[in-house]
């Protein structure tokens, strides 16, 4: 490697850490200085590696710079939407960025390694529920760093030895495995009041209360979660574990991973909650120190002086090589929250309700197809987040068809959580195929198409009954 190399890499680690002490700074202070600050340094990692972007990245990036100009030609006040459009780009990039920490830590942690066999060795139906009960539990305020944590910690015990020395068992399980991870991830954001879903839609649809959301989305989330523990039973039946081999390691090393996931999902929560932040603040600022304590306890056989300095060099060394090799998920990511800003400036509820007013069915219909519609979106790189804020500001028109809100609302949400694991683009489906080794369309498409579409006729259900029974 050259040294220009070398210093690139640097400067893109600095800069992704930059980006967020800024979006911290901005929300914890209000002061202009971290917003300033997040904005400039995610323009200059864009710069820098524009070049190596993938295919995907590179459209992205067009998307982008096109709807940049459009705004700057046509909207009255280009610089104040331009800006609000980089900050939410800022906040999704920084969000990965932290909570990406915690994979660094347990790349290298024996207690991953030992509860991952652990996991593995458990039998097919039991493994599936642990790993997407597991995953949904964490990710209620760690969000998709859940993915990078429990993803490794699995594929850290999916070897050749523990599947006998078949790869093609190895092959099944890494599939399963990082499909429950990613379904359990996922459905959270069905019901979570924690969640950028749950948070937009409820200020995105007027006149919803919490109160009445949460329940219902509670119960969709269980039956989308029990759809695919089906799905995975039918789908993989003849794939037993050898008896007694998911007692090897006893539960005592899953009892030490718990409570390190409690207490950095403890401390985000108060640490959130004393400075008055969204949970994911509070996530962004504990996971750092979080991964830096776990590094130093994985060396403390050393002096403690010399741990610490250890972990701080481990860390960043690891910095230099997986900030830089994020570029393709932070231009995906960053610009898809920059689009759906400027895209909501240009289209106003009236015109998205006489649109939607020229569909010739029941409202309860029209309310399914607008959720389908989401998702068949999303798979196109439409971030949900733009649909949702579309739609959500048009439904006081909307309910003049008689489209019910809550229903609408409801169906959304589910749309927007069985999206997320079949959207090539998104956070997720990159977060899973980087960590497996696969494509994102793969882990999209193949591993979580059937799972979708069956998901769809659930949801379109689920909305025909509350439109009869609410």
């Amino acid at each position: 490697m050259t040294d220009n190399v070398q210093r690139l890499r640097i400067l893109s680690a600095a800069l992704a850490v930059v980006v967020i002490i800024g979006v911290v700074a901005r929300d914890v202070t209000s002061l202009a200085w971290g917003r300033d600050a997040a904005r400039a340094a995610l323009l200059a990692f864009v710069a820098i590696e524009a070049r190596a972007v993938v295919r995907g990245g590179r459209i992205m990036l067009a998307v982008c710079l096109t709807s940049a100009l459009a705004a700057w030609i046509w909207q009255p006040d280009p610089l104040s939407l331009l800006g609000r459009a980089l900050d939410d780009g800022a906040f999704i990039v920084g969000l990965f960025a932290a909570l990406s920490l915690l994979r660094d830590a347990a790349e290298s942690s024996h207690l991953v390694q030992t509860c991952g066999g652990w996991m593995v060795r458990q039998p097919p139906g039991r493994r599936y529920l642990v790993l997407s009960v597991g995953s949904h539990l964490i990710s209620l305020v760690l969000n998709f760093g859940v993915l990078p944590l429990l993803g490794t910690m699995v594929l850290k015990g999916n070897t050749l030895e523990a599947a006998g020395g078949d790869v093609r068992v190895t092959a099944i399980r890494q599939q399963r495995m990082m499909t429950a991870v990613l379904r359990g991830y996922c459905m959270m954001t069905v019901w979570s009041p924690l969640s950028i879903c749950f948070a937009v839609t409820q200020v995105s649809v007027p006149g919803i209360a919490w109160w009445r959301l949460l329940p219902l989305q509670l119960g969709l989330a269980v039956l989308l979660m029990g759809l695919g523990w089906v799905m995975d039973r039918r789908a993989f039946p003849g794939t037993q574990a050898p008896r007694g081999a998911e007692q090897a390691g006893g539960h005592r090393p899953m009892y030490a991973l718990g409570i390190l996931i409690g207490a950095v999902v403890t401390c985000s929560v108060a640490w959130a909650e004393t400075l008055g932040v969204r949970p994911v603040i509070g996530a962004m600022m504990v996971v750092p120190v979080s991964a830096l304590i776990w590094l130093t306890a994985q060396h403390w056989s050393a002096q403690p002086q010399a741990a610490v300095a250890m972990a701080f060099r481990r860390l960043g060394q690891r910095l230099t090589v997986s900030m830089p090799s994020y570029r393709n998920e932070f231009v995906i990511l960053g610009g898809a929250m920059f689009f759906g800003r400027l895209a909501s400036a240009f289209l106003s509820p009236e015109i998205t309700a006489k649109i939607i007013g020229l569909v010739p069915l029941p409202p309860v219909a029209v309310s399914v197809l607008l959720a389908w519609a989401m998702m068949l979106l999303a798979n196109f790189g439409v971030p949900q987040i733009v649909t949702v804020t579309l739609l959500g500001s048009a439904v006081t028109n909307l309910t003049r068809l008689g489209i019910d809100p809550l229903v609408l609302a409801s169906g959304l949400m589910g749309a927007w959580s069985l999206s997320a694991t079949t959207t090539p683009v998104g956070a997720a489906a990159l977060t899973v195929a980087r960590l497996s080794g696969v494509s994102s369309t793969t882990v999209a498409h193949e591993w979580n198409g059937a799972f979708v579409r069956m998901g769809a006729i659930l949801i379109a259900l689920w909305m025909l009954a509350l439109s009869l029974f609410l």
